[in-house]
């Protein structure tokens, strides 16, 4: 003669079931969201805008954009596109010889800047500190130039391909020097002194910052 099973033991058999389908959900809902933050999975750098909808988006894994975001995810209007920089050299004096220049800027696709530190006192071991500017295009066509020293008129030159605009500074002063081509800029904010004038250790000092802004 069979027994039938008590109530407290179908309550516990239902319960049982109920316990183990809960964990079973779970699992599934956690595997399905395994590696998402609030809520939100991740998709590649390579995929679509559509594709990215509601997602994050990973860094890119190899490639110029190694570590990186592509642009296209970003909302970048109303910001400035373009890459900055700074400089600071301490140039000596060689008596009674030009400096040999040093590359202290430049933007790709235009040209670079230099500055050499140059002896105006011919008498030997007497220097005079003179710092020698000079932007060289590379760009393969005519440069626009407007480069000014202190508060003088600015100099307002077209620079053909393959040749350099060149200016001296014979006195600390500050400089600016413009440089565009079809609607890309590089803009040099600069500053020279002069040490040690009529010594025989003289030395010119070159710094600043300068902007390179994109057409």
């Amino acid at each position: 003669m069979r027994r039938r099973p008590s109530p407290s033991l179908v309550v516990s058999i239902i319960a049982l079931v109920f316990s183990l389908a809960g964990t079973s959900v779970a699992a599934i809902n956690y595997a399905r969201n395994a590696g998402a933050v609030d809520h939100k999975s991740a998709t590649g750098a390579t995929s679509s805008k559509a594709r990215a909808a509601g997602k994050l988006v990973a860094t890119a894994g190899a490639g110029p954009l190694k570590g990186e975001i592509p642009a296209r995810f970003l909302q970048l209007s109303g910001l400035m596109r373009g890459s900055e920089s700074t400089f600071h050299q301490s140039l000596p004096v060689n008596d009674n010889v030009g400096g040999a220049p040093v590359v202290i800027g430049g933007i790709p696709g235009l040209g670079s800047l230099t500055a050499a530190c140059d002896d105006q006192n011919a008498k030997a071991g007497i220097e005079n500190p003179e710092v020698r500017l000079a932007f060289a295009n590379t760009s393969g066509q005519t440069l626009n130039i407007a480069r000014s020293v202190g508060n003088a008129a600015p100099v307002i030159v077209g620079l053909a391909t393959g040749t350099q605009d060149t200016f001296s500074i014979g006195g600390s002063n500050v400089f600016r020097d413009h440089v565009e081509l079809n609607g890309s800029n590089y803009v040099v904010e600069g500053v020279v002194r002069q040490d040690g004038v009529n010594t025989a250790d003289g030395t010119c000092q070159v710094y600043g910052y300068a902007l390179g802004l994109p057409a």
